[in-house]
């Protein structure tokens, strides 16, 4: 799968909307200043790197959902020294006790992962952490030339930083902080752009440890707070991990785990951001979600190649959107969402394969809700030959309505889906509503921390009635545009270098070549043209 999954992309959540205006390039003071960060925070990246780390290898580069994974268990001990664990996008399932033990101490930043507190025992402890990422991003032509224009180059940043509290095996408080900016669009910063400061994650966890039955994590796990979530493969609710700011939820999570299996029951609220400082307020939310998620394991081979088990996820999802806009109308909607997935996960050979299917029902502005959407996903790893390639290829079916009039809605709501499905870098040009989605992937890996990711995606209309919708849900173009099925296609490339554990250096490029629906118009639609590069530092 297509490394671009910790780099989704999600926009914010009102209706397309478009118009033109401008606003004055910055001044060459800013741009020297946007500049002089860059490399003030580069040389100082560059130092950090060169400090030497624990001599694994770096984190791959994997886009496999959290569920498909079965990593070594933090703390395992391999030639005498516990594994770390690996950097991940919600950050608070990194566990850092085993550095209770000033032995496994490695490196200077070490001391920061495990900060004792008194004297209770090593279950009691507070672990700091952040992550830096500085981003140029280029979009020639977004949304297809419709809406307002921006034809420059912009810079991004995005500062996060946070502090896990553990008091024992019962209680833990987690906070996290988030800060973006963004310097040079016109004409400005979407939401997603910029937020000046506020809580990322601020939650409380209260924890019942498992007996000696079980497996290594608590029997039930109930989290207060806002907090980041993704399920599954990612399809339906996801970290926005692409876009400046990221997408947050307000509520509550009780999870339990049971020898493998796990169960996520949930109630939240999306975090909607606004520019400024700690005004994020969830009662202005028009969006909730709901629901219960779990994951079985089919396989259970007590072997080293514990990520060739085979697993089945099951769940139950309702959405409820005040003022949802669709190709049927502006209104109240009601979702509901039942499915089912199977998965054999990445491992070091072989194949590896994710079917998902889901069913949608419920209410919007007096029609009913009937919708589907239906994924294959299937890749084959070479290990041993040269570069390690990865061979896969995706096709994704989802509804769309074939009346404006009729009586029911039939167009298929992904709610919070992550963008690396649908093409686009970080742009999310197209999105899961009303699409058929082919993509064939090529992954290269010419050292082990190097990856080359090549892509290609089609995209066709599922009904020329319904319209063309881009990643988060927002309607670019009606349905009444023309008759023409056929969107469109994209070549992606994205290069991504690992450097030690902490720095990497990215970069990706993308262009659509629109098809007879968005040719066949006269509306002026053009082609998209995207380029990023983007540094991020991890600790």
């Amino acid at each position: 799968m297509f490394w671009l999954a910790s780099q989704g992309t999600e926009h914010v959540r009102p209706p397309f909307q478009g118009g033109f205006s401008a606003r004055p390039n910055p001044g060459l003071k800013a741009w020297a200043m946007v500049f002089y960060r860059f490399a003030v925070i580069s040389s100082a990246f560059a130092a950090l790197a060169s400090i030497p780390s624990s001599g694994l290898e770096p984190p791959s580069a994997s886009t496999t959902s959290p569920s498909q994974e079965t990593a070594i268990q933090p703390g395992t001990v391999i030639a005498g020294y516990p594994i770390a664990p690996t950097y991940t996008l919600s950050r608070y399932d990194e566990d850092y006790s085993f550095l209770a033990n000033p032995a496994y101490r490695t490196e200077p930043l070490d001391l920061i992962k495990y900060i004792p507190l008194f004297d209770w025992g090593p279950l009691y402890f507070v672990s700091l952490g952040g992550d830096i990422r500085e981003q140029y991003e280029f979009i020639e032509n977004d949304n297809f030339g419709l809406g307002s224009v921006n034809n420059h180059g912009y810079w991004l940043q995005r500062l996060m930083w946070h502090s896990d509290w553990h008091f024992g095996p019962l209680f833990r408080a987690f906070v996290q902080f988030k800060s973006s900016e963004e310097e040079g669009r016109s004409p400005g910063p979407r939401p997603i752009d910029r937020k000046r400061l506020d809580f990322n994650q601020a939650f409380v966890d209260f924890s019942y440890p498992q007996t000696n039955l079980l497996a290594d994590k608590s029997w039930f796990t109930l989290r207060l707070g806002r907090q980041m979530i993704d399920l599954g493969d990612e399809r339906l609710i996801a970290i926005r991990a692409g876009p400046n700011t990221e997408q947050s939820f307000d509520g509550a999570r009780l999870i339990l785990n049971w020898l493998k299996a796990r169960v996520d029951l949930f109630a939240l609220w999306p975090d909607e951001d606004r520019s400024g400082y700690f005004n994020n307020n969830p009662s202005q939310s028009h969006e909730s979600v709901w629901g219960v998620y779990s994951t079985y394991p089919l396989t259970t081979k007590s072997t080293a190649a514990t990520l060739n088990n085979i697993g089945l996820d099951l769940f139950y999802i309702g959405f409820h959107h005040d003022g949802a806009h669709f190709n049927a109308g502006v209104g109240t909607e009601v979702r509901q969402s039942i499915g089912g997935r199977l998965w054999r996960a990445h491992h070091i050979n072989g194949l590896d394969f994710n079917l998902l299917g889901v069913y949608q029902f419920g209410s919007f502005d007096g029609k009913q809700i009937s919708a589907f959407s239906v994924a294959i996903d299937a890749g084959y790893k070479l290990f041993n030959l040269p570069g390690a390639p990865r061979v896969a290829c995706s096709l994704q079916v989802s509804s769309g309505s074939s009346s404006l009039q009729g009586s029911r809605l039939e167009t298929f709501n992904a709610m919070f889906p992550a963008g690396y499905y649908y093409g686009g870098g970080l742009v999310g040009q197209v999105g899961p509503a009303n699409a058929i989605i082919l993509q064939p992937e090529l992954d290269l890996h010419p050292t082990s921390t190097l990856g080359v990711y090549l892509k290609a995606l089609f995209v066709w209309r599922e009904d020329t009635a319904d319209g063309l919708y881009n990643t988060p849900g927002f309607l670019i173009l009606s349905g009444t545009t023309n008759s023409q099925r056929y969107v469109g296609w994209s070549p992606e490339l994205l290069i991504s270098q690992q450097i030690g554990r902490h720095l990497s250096v990215s970069s990706s490029y993308y262009h659509f070549f629109r098809g007879a629906f968005l040719t066949d118009n006269q509306l002026g639609t053009k082609d998209v043209d995207y380029f990023s590069a983007w540094m991020s530092y991890t600790f």
